[in-house]
C-alpha cells in the first residue's frame, strides 16, 4: 500500500474509533453515525465519502467499454483539475458523470461508467459498532483492517442499477455486491511515468521509438502509437494483449532492437532478465537501490531524476509518478541502460555522512544507498540527469549563483 494512503487509513481509524466508542451506547448518536448518503449522509459517512483508497478496481463490462471509447479508467482519478478531463476527452466529457437521471439519458450525454465502494461506508461503520460491543478496547488496527477491505471499483451504469434493485445500495457484503458485476480486475502496481519524463528521456537519448518495445505499457504512454506496446492488460486501444515475460525471440517484431519502459519494480528481474534475453539493449524506469543490488554489472548508463524537492544537497533520484487519488507521489528511482555486455563496477555506497552527500560525488538511490563517482557527478561520462522539477542548484552544501545574484537551476534551458 502507498505510504501516504496508509498514514491517511491510519488516521481515519482513529477518527472512526473515538467517535464510536463515545456513541456505541447511545441509540441516537449510533442513529446518526450509521445515516448513509454518501457525501450528503451523516457525518461518518461524509468524512470516509472522499477517502483516498489503495485497492483499485474495474469490471471487465467496464473496462471494455473504456477500450472501445479510447478512455484510460484511471483518468477518472488523475485528471481532476478544471477542465483537464474535458480537454483531453473533448467528445467524452460526461464518460464518468452526468446529471442525467435515466439510463437513456446517460448513454445519450455520453456516461457510461460509475464508481462504487464495494463495501459501502455505511456497511463499514455497522462492523466499526459491532467491533467495538464485543471489544471496546479493540486496537486501532482492527478499524483500519475493516477501512482496508474496502476498494473503489469502476463499474458500469447497468451493473449499478443492478446493484440497485438487488438492495445493495447501501447494503450487503462486497460478495453480494461483486455478485451483480462481471468480475472484477485489480489494478496492480499503477504508477504511471509523467509524460514530460517520458519525452525528456527520448530527447536525450535520441532512440527511435519505432524500434523501440514497451512491455508493460499500461495506456502507451511511453511510445504512443509508435514501435510496439504491449500489456497483460491494455489500458487503450493501440496496446497488444501479450505477456512479455512469456516472450520468445521467434516472437519478437524483427523492427525491434531496444527494449524500454516503467517496469513493476515487484518484478524487476524477471523483466530485465527476459529483456536481456530478448534484446542487447534495455532502458528501464526502475528501484534505482534494487537494480544495483541485482544487476551492478550490467548498467551501462544511469539516467537520473534530479529537482524533486528544491534541495538537492544529495543529488537524490527521486521521480513523482501519476497515481490515482493522490496524484503525485515520489519513489526512488532512476532509468538504467542495461546491456548484456558486461560493465565496469560502479562504487556503491551506504551510511554517508552528511558531508558526503553534499559534496557532488554522491547520487542518492535510496535511503542509504548512494552511487559514489571519481568527479562531479554532472562530469560522470555514464550519468545524465533528466531535470523532472525546478530546483537549486547546491554544491557542497551550498547554493550556486548566477552573475546576476540569482540561484541557478537544475532545470535551466529545459522548457
Amino acid at each position: 500500500m502507498n505510504n501516504n494512503i496508509d498514514r491517511i487509513t491510519k488516521g481515519l481509524a482513529e477518527a472512526c474509533k473515538e467517535c464510536i466508542l463515545v456513541a456505541y451506547n447511545d441509540p441516537s448518536a449510533k442513529k446518526t453515525i450509521l445515516r448513509g448518503g454518501g457525501s450528503s449522509g451523516g457525518i461518518m459517512t461524509r468524512l470516509l465519502m472522499p477517502r483516498p483508497i489503495s485497492k483499485l478496481r474495474i469490471s471487465e463490462d467496464a473496462l471494455k467499454l473504456c477500450l472501445e471509447y479510447d478512455v484510460a479508467p484511471y483518468d477518472r482519478f488523475i485528471l481532476t483539475g478544471s477542465g483537464e478531463f474535458k480537454k483531453k476527452y473533448p467528445n467524452l466529457p460526461n464518460f464518468f458523470s452526468s446529471n442525467a437521471k435515466t439510463l437513456a439519458k446517460c448513454h445519450e450525454k455520453g456516461h457510461f461508467l460509475t464508481a462504487d465502494h464495494n463495501v459501502p461506508n455505511k456497511v463499514m461503520l455497522e462492523q466499526m459498532f459491532e467491533l467495538c460491543e464485543k471489544n471496546p478496547a479493540a486496537d486501532v488496527l482492527e478499524y483500519k483492517k475493516i477501512l482496508n477491505e474496502q476498494s473503489y471499483d469502476l463499474i458500469t451504469l447497468e451493473e449499478n442499477q443492478k446493484i440497485d434493485k438487488a438492495g445493495l445500495k447501501s447494503a450487503g457484503t462486497k460478495e453480494k455486491r461483486d455478485a451483480q458485476c462481471s468480475k472484477k480486475i485489480d489494478f496492480v502496481d499503477l504508477w504511471l511515468t509523467p509524460q514530460d519524463v517520458i519525452e525528456k528521456f527520448f530527447n536525450i537519448t535520441k532512440l527511435n521509438k519505432a524500434e523501440c518495445l514497451d512491455p508493460c505499457a499500461c495506456d502507451g504512454r511511453w511510445l504512443g502509437e509508435q514501435g510496439y506496446s504491449y500489456d497483460i492488460l491494455p489500458m487503450k486501444k493501440h496496446v497488444v494483449k501479450k505477456d512479455f515475460l512469456t516472450m520468445t525471440k521467434s516472437e519478437l517484431p524483427v523492427q525491434v532492437k531496444t527494449i524500454v519502459g516503467n517496469i513493476p519494480f515487484s518484478l524487476l528481474r524477471e523483466f530485465v532478465n527476459k529483456g536481456l534475453e530478448l534484446v542487447e539493449d534495455c532502458y528501464f524506469l526502475v528501484s534505482g537501490d534494487t537494480i544495483f543490488r541485482y544487476f551492478p554489472n550490467n548498467i551501462e548508463h544511469l539516467y537520473i531524476f534530479s529537482g524533486l524537492e528544491g534541495n538537492q544537497k544529495d543529488n537524490r533520484s527521486r521521480c513523482e509518478f501519476d497515481v490515482p487519488f493522490l496524484i503525485k507521489s515520489a519513489l526512488w528511482c532512476c532509468i538504467v541502460h542495461l546491456t548484456r555486455k558486461t560493465q565496469p563496477s560502479w562504487n556503491v555506497k551506504a551510511n554517508l555522512t552528511n558531508a558526503e552527500r553534499r559534496d557532488g560525488h554522491h547520487v542518492a538511490l535510496g535511503k542509504n544507498v548512494f552511487v559514489e563517482t571519481d568527479c562531479e557527478v554532472d562530469k560522470d561520462p555514464r550519468i545524465t540527469r533528466i531535470p523532472v522539477k525546478s530546483s537549486i542548484v547546491y554544491k557542497g552544501g551550498k547554493k550556486i549563483k548566477n552573475a546576476d545574484g540569482t540561484y541557478k537551476d537544475i532545470n535551466a534551458g529545459w522548457n
